[in-house]
C-alpha cells in the first residue's frame, strides 16, 4: 500500500524539489502553501510523512504541528532555514519528530525517510506500555508542589502566575508529580515528547531538559519561591521545598 505525505512550503522550486524526493521514495504527496490550509490537509488525507517549513504565510510551523498533534501522529519533520541555537528544541516542543536546516541534501532526506517506521508499528510498539508521558499541551487539571502550584496550564509562585515557555511548564509539571523524587534526565526528556516512541531519549533531547530546567531556576527564583530543582548526582533532578 502506498504511503502517503504532505509537503507544506511556500517556496515554489523548494516544494518541487520535496515532492520529487518523496515521491521516488514511494509516497503519494499532496501540499500546502500556507499553515491553515497544511492543517486541513493533513485532517483530511492523514499522512504517514508531513514536511513541514517554519516560515510560512497564516500561521508558522511550529504552530501547525501543535494544532496538527491534537488529532494526528503523522510523522514531522521540520526543514527550515532557522537554524539558530534552540530552533530544533522548539520543534520538537511543538511535536517535530526531527528538524533538518535549510539548504538540505536530498540524500539525507530520502535517508530519514527510509528509516522511518509505519504508523502501525509506532503505534504498536513495545515499550508502549511501559512508557506513557503526556503531551507538553495538555497537563493535568491541578498540582503543586510547596508553593508552586500547577492548574490549566498555569504556573503560579505563592499565587503569582508566572510566564513560562509550554516546554518549561510540561517540565516543572513532572517534577511536581514526581513529589519531591528524583526524575533522571532521560525519562524528563521522555515525558517531553508529544507522544510514545520506542527510541530513548538522544543528546538534543537531555541538553533541552537541561537548557529548561536552567530557564525554570532563573524564573522560579526570580518569583522568590521557597522551592528549588536540585540536582541529582548529575543524573536528574528534584524539587525541594527550604
Amino acid at each position: 500500500m502506498e504511503r502517503t505525505a504532505v509537503v507544506v512550503e511556500d517556496q515554489a522550486d523548494i516544494r518541487s524539489l520535496l515532492t520529487a524526493i518523496l515521491e521516488s521514495s514511494g509516497f503519494e504527496v499532496h501540499s500546502a502553501e500556507n499553515g491553515l490550509d497544511a492543517v486541513e490537509i493533513i485532517r483530511a488525507v492523514e499522512p504517514d510523512v508531513t514536511t513541514l517549513d517554519v516560515n510560512i504565510p497564516g500561521i508558522d510551523g511550529f504552530e501547525v504541528a501543535r494544532r496538527v498533534r491534537t488529532f494526528s501522529e503523522t510523522y514531522i519533520i521540520f526543514i527550515s532555514a532557522f537554524v539558530e541555537p534552540g530552533d530544533a528544541e522548539r520543534g520538537r516542543a511543538a511535536g517535530g519528530d526531527e528538524y533538518l536546516g535549510k539548504p538540505f541534501r536530498p540524500r539525507d532526506l530520502k535517508a530519514r525517510l527510509a528509516a522511518i517506521p509505519s504508523r502501525r508499528r509506532r503505534e504498536r510498539s513495545p515499550l508502549a506500555d511501559a512508557i506513557s508521558p503526556a503531551s507538553p499541551t495538555t497537563p493535568p487539571a491541578h498540582g503543586s508542589y510547596a508553593d508552586i502550584a500547577l492548574a490549566d496550564g498555569i504556573v503560579s509562585v505563592g499565587g503569582t502566575a508566572l510566564r513560562m515557555e509550554p516546554v518549561e511548564t510540561a517540565l516543572l509539571r513532572q517534577l511536581i508529580e514526581a513529589g519531591g523524587r528524583a526524575r533522571t534526565k532521560d525519562e524528563l526528556a521522555l515525558g517531553l515528547r508529544p507522544r510514545v516512541r520506542a527510541e530513548a531519549a538522544d543528546a538534543d533531547e537531555v541538553r533541552a531538559v537541561e537548557r529548561s530546567v536552567e530557564s525554570l531556576r532563573r524564573a522560579l527564583g526570580q518569583a522568590g519561591a521557597g522551592t528549588r530543582i536540585e540536582s541529582e548526582l548529575g543524573t536528574g533532578y528534584r524539587l525541594r521545598s527550604t
